[in-house]
């Protein structure tokens, strides 16, 4: 089959997004050759990825659409997806002239599936497997990200259109695949389940590489490690409380270094810094290199990672591969992620959060422990396997698609 693949571009600072769309991309340009399709890599031509300097491979075509994004690099995340959004949505206006530029391309070269591999989806007539990454302003439909300024709406407007149109959807996990099939009435049997991969490390730093970058941000040992973007639900003022309980109880002199660009939220954070008293002890860095990242993992006493939403999240798997022992919360989908590789804890309960830091410090051999099992789980899927998954998707798709023709 001739497969189309889109790519919104997303930007560095936009966190998992960007890591997974590079990840997806890198590994599909690596294994088109071993595939019996031939691909059709679509690129939006505002958007910042290296499909630039992308060249063609065998199997692999690069074709950059004009599709005209507004420029609005201050708005959050999701705020720039329904861009994209409602950009591809203008284009239906031109059905009824003739045909939008997306399937225009799409008829023109003959491409007989379309795999969105992030959440960003554009209005086609043809098969096309839809990747889901969460749902949950269905699920809690109260954090302003995903309800104020007709968030909430669009959210909805959007999932409801795409995927119940969509021939397959990729799920991280079963708590994935049963909360999209309830919500939005699909069988199960539309789903297929590949879990977040293991983000790809190219270097692990020495010990003198990770001095110098606790050095440049004025970083003291032992700290706790929390890279969010400042949304209301990445539960910053809960893991602010456990931290003044490992202060004030516990005795333990702990630093707390948030990591994460503003996403709206950040100001209420500090506000409770300086509340709590914690100035001397909690560090907000913003946002900062992906390589300074990877040595504050290492450097780190713990990841903890204590957001509301799942199913499946990044970091920890970062965490893992750094060998940082991790620390999240309980969300559904979170044991299934994580396993036995992490401490599960109530992200609502600051006590909770202090105490499974306390335990690490108590119990080296829990610390050992953890540390070992997120190194096995960091290997067991990476974005190679994830690709291969779609791969064998698309083989079991062919049987059906070659029923009809163009």
């Amino acid at each position: 089959m001739h497969i189309g693949v889109f790519f919104p571009g997303f930007i560095s600072d936009q966190g998992g997004a960007f890591t997974f769309e590079q990840e997806m991309l890198k590994a599909l340009v690596k294994l088109a050759s071993t595939s019996s399709h031939r691909f059709t890599l679509f690129f939006d031509a505002s958007s910042f990825c290296f499909a630039k300097t992308l060249t063609n491979y065998d199997h692999i075509e690069k074709v950059i659409l004009q599709l005209q994004m507004p420029a609005k690099e201050e708005r959050n995340l999701w705020l720039k997806i329904f861009d994209k959004m409602k950009r591809g949505l203008k284009t239906n206006s031109e059905v009824v002239r003739g045909i939008s530029p997306f399937q225009k391309e799409i008829n023109e070269r003959k491409i007989d599936l379309i795999w969105f591999p992030t959440s960003v989806y554009l209005p086609v007539d043809d098969p096309f497997i839809a990747t889901v990454w969460d749902i949950q302003h269905r699920s809690q439909p109260w954090f302003p990200e995903v309800s104020k300024n007709g968030l909430w709406v669009s959210r909805e407007t959007y999932y409801a259109k795409y995927l119940r149109k969509a021939s397959f959807i990729l799920a991280c996990n079963n708590t994935a695949r049963q909360e999209i099939s309830f919500y939005y009435q699909i069988p199960e049997v539309r789903f297929r389940l590949l879990p977040h991969p293991t983000p790809t490390i190219e270097h692990i730093p020495s010990a003198e590489e990770v001095k110098s970058v606790l050095d440049k941000y004025l970083i003291k040992k032992p700290y706790l490690l929390y890279p969010a973007q400042f949304w209301a639900h990445k539960n910053h003022i809960n893991l602010l409380k456990a931290q003044k309980i490992l202060l004030d109880e516990y005795r333990m002199d702990f630093q707390l270094v948030l990591v994460g660009s503003e996403q709206g939220n950040k100001l209420f954070v500090q506000k409770m810094v300086g509340e709590l008293g914690l100035e001397e002890s909690v560090k907000l860095l913003g946002f900062i290199p992906k390589e300074d990242l990877v040595a504050l993992y290492c450097g780190a006493f713990a990841l903890s990672y204590v957001t509301y939403f799942g199913p499946e999240n990044l970091p920890p798997l970062e965490a893992f591969v750094c060998k940082c022992p991790v620390i999240a919360s309980r969300v559904p989908g979170a044991e299934e992620q994580l396993g036995d590789a992490a401490i599960l804890v109530n992200g609502s309960k600051p006590d909770e959060i202090a105490q499974a830091v306390r335990r690490l410090e108590v119990d080296p051999e829990l610390r050992n422990f953890l540390i070992e099992k997120g190194q096995i789980r960091a290997a067991q899927f990476t974005s190679l396997d994830y690709v291969k998954g779609v791969f064998s998707l698309l083989d079991e798709f062919e049987l059906v698609r070659r029923n009809w023709g163009n």
